[in-house]
């Protein structure tokens, strides 16, 4: 290239500058005007016609505060910055100043060299306008948080470093400043961290999480995982489900019990239609054992009679203990001593090798109300399975058994307590399900607690399985009994002066052999009819002092023979008593709670015979 053609360095200086988009003014060290570009011009239009090599610094402030382009507390600042101008030092920041009728320009000031300074000048209007926009929109955005409902949570995914929470969530979790303490345990965030990291979210995963003063709380935690300024960060939303967890864990148990209580209808509904084929044999077998065991003079027979009663009985306990658990009824409850009760139970115990049994209950222990015979199989459940317990283990030899009066004097607690190998936690969650038991086959129905239970809070009691560090404690209240005393018996002397004229009807043979047979040791005088019709036909004819009638029966059965009679006798209808097995049924029971009979269910003891014939002879019935 020819020295003609090149361009000297101040041309190329001067094409530099004005091909810049921003303004450029260079003064010298004397503060004067040395070279400025159009863009400086256009950007400065009424003061545009000054701007020449020469013109002063000075000048051209008090013409742009004189010609209107900016106030006076700009220049003020424009000459501080100019003032402030050291070479070699580091420019100061950048001023913007609102140029009238120009928008938003933004100046800024360099020394050079040689003493002189640059001063640039750009329009920012634009970017001023989308800052202002952007400071607005996070001040929208902090008002928007700070009213937000829900519980939200930015924290560095590094440290845990808590960058801002909503008012909702420092009411939930407290004032902590890093998030990983809110997590019950290192573990359960490290799971959370975990499961975040692959697609950076999270959705409604339940957490146990724990606020500054240590208390716990279940949790829902929503997460994104998002970049602000440079850090990974966590946006958390955490509900509190501590309401709905109570609610599913309610309805849970609600479930469980329509589960069991399902479980009970269909035993009940099995057990209906094999209860009275099961118990009219069970009942011969039973009978003829207590009685050739009163009978038996030889140790052996003796041994054998026992040992075939002992099963039998026992298929008669599972029997009834099952028609128990199985039906719904109501609760005969009278005032009775809780002694008496104690005492009977203790008595299925009386064997030798069974623990001791310490009883405490204070003298003036007020009776409760209660179905003895129920609770006292109640009782006699609990004793048995301490006993079986300690037997099966080798560990314990005593029971306790305290009562005390409740505060408000409304209930009675009461204790059973063993020393013996007890009940592990998870079992002890179970113990009262129906159909549950540890004992292995053949020693075990599930349904001794079971039953327990369901017969408690008939009564209107409770029964727990209390923590202890040796053996079972179960604690049990039962209300107590109100002022209503014990009804007085009025005896009826048989008719015609006799010892008592009794009719048995039956439609199986050997039962009604066998009711027969224990009534006439007793001294009564027995006749027997097989079917309702044979047997209405001899209550018509003949004046009894008791009638002792199957319920199901070919024919005309319990209930019609009871609804005849009472067309044909009335006055017999007093002396009408049930003997059967046949209780399952919602009409039986129904028709055997309003009939006001008394009935005796198989299979049958002739101990309990003998007192039932007994009562209706006599008309005296025991109340408590």
């Amino acid at each position: 290239m020819s020295a003609a053609n090149a361009l000297s360095g101040k041309d190329l200086l001067d094409e530099v500058v004005d091909a810049l988009r921003d303004g450029i003014a260079i003064f010298d060290a004397s503060a004067r005007l040395v070279r400025a570009n159009e863009a400086f011009r256009l950007l400065n239009p009424k003061v545009a016609d000054l701007v020449a090599p020469g013109l002063e610094w000075d000048r051209l402030l008090i013409e742009m505060v004189a010609r209107g382009a900016v106030t006076p507390s700009t220049r003020e600042r424009l000459q501080w910055m100019e003032s402030r101008l050291e070479p070699g030092e580091a420019p100061l920041p950048p001023l913007m100043v609102e140029v009238r009728d120009a928008g938003v320009h933004e100046f800024a000031m360099r020394p050079t060299a040689r003493g002189g300074f640059v001063l640039s000048q750009s329009d920012v209007t634009a970017r001023s306008q989308t800052d202002e926009d952007e400071r607005e929109a996070d001040a929208l955005l902090r008002q928007v948080m700070e009213a937000c409902p829900a519980a939200l949570v930015m924290s560095r995914i590094t440290d845990g470093q808590i960058i801002y929470r909503s008012p909702a969530a420092r009411d939930l979790l407290g004032p902590g400043r890093n998030a990983g303490n809110h997590f019950a345990s290192r573990t359960e965030r490290a799971d959370f961290i975990t499961a975040l990291l692959p697609e950076g979210r999270i959705d409604e995963r339940t957490i146990e999480l724990q606020r500054t003063d240590d208390s716990r709380f279940p949790a829902l935690v929503s997460a994104r995982l998002i970049e602000y300024r440079g850090d990974d960060v966590v946006v958390s939303s955490v509900v509190d489900i501590t309401k709905e967890v109570a609610l599913r864990k309610t309805l849970a148990q609600q479930r469980e019990r329509i589960f069991q209580a399902e479980k009970l209808s269909a035993l009940g509904e099995l057990l209906a239609g094999v209860a009275h084929e099961l118990n009219n044999p069970l009942s011969v077998v039973v009978g003829h054992a207590l009685m050739m065991r009163e009978e038996a003079s030889d140790p052996q027979t003796i041994a054998r009679i026992e040992k075939i009663g002992e099963a039998a009985e026992r298929c008669a306990r599972i029997v009834k203990s099952f028609l128990a658990m199985a039906r719904q009824q109501k609760v005969d409850a009278r005032p009775v001593e809780l002694s008496a009760i104690i005492e009977g139970a203790r008595s299925t115990l009386a064997t030798e090798g069974a623990p001791q049994i310490a009883i405490d209950l204070p003298d003036d222990l007020p009776r409760i109300m209660a179905e003895r015979s129920q609770l006292e199989q109640v009782f006699g459940n609990l004793l048995l399975n301490a006993a079986q317990a300690m037997a099966s283990s080798g560990k314990g030899d005593r029971i306790s058994i305290e009562a005390r009066l409740l505060p408000g004097g409304e209930s009675i607690a009461i204790d059973v307590a063993d020393n013996g190998p007890g009940i592990p936690q998870d079992v002890g969650k179970r113990v009262f399900e129906p159909l549950f038991t540890t004992k292995p086959a053949g020693q075990g129905t599930g349904i001794g607690l079971a039953f327990c239970h369901r017969v408690i809070h008939s009564h209107g009691g409770t029964i727990e399985l209390m923590p202890c560090d040796e053996g079972a404690h179960f604690h049990i209240t039962l209300p107590v009994a109100g002022d209503s005393g014990r009804a007085a018996a009025i005896p009826r002397a048989p008719s015609d002066g006799r010892e008592g004229h009794i009719l048995v009807i039956d439609d199986e043979e050997d039962v009604a052999d066998l009711i027969s047979e224990i009534l006439k040791r007793e001294g009564y005088q027995v006749d027997c009819a097989s079917s309702g019709e044979e047997g209405l036909e001899l209550a018509t004819t003949h004046d009894y002092d008791a009638i002792l009638t199957d319920m199901n029966m070919p024919g005309i059965s319990g209930r019609g023979f009871h609804e005849a009679l009472g067309r044909r006798r009335p006055e017999l209808l007093g002396r009408v008593a049930f003997v059967t097995g046949d209780t399952m049924s919602p009409d039986v029971r129904d028709f055997l709670d309003h009939a006001g009979c008394e009935f005796l269910e198989k299979p049958i003891a002739p101990q309990d015979l003998r007192e039932l014939a007994r009562r209706v002879v006599t008309g005296v019935t025991d109340i408590g």
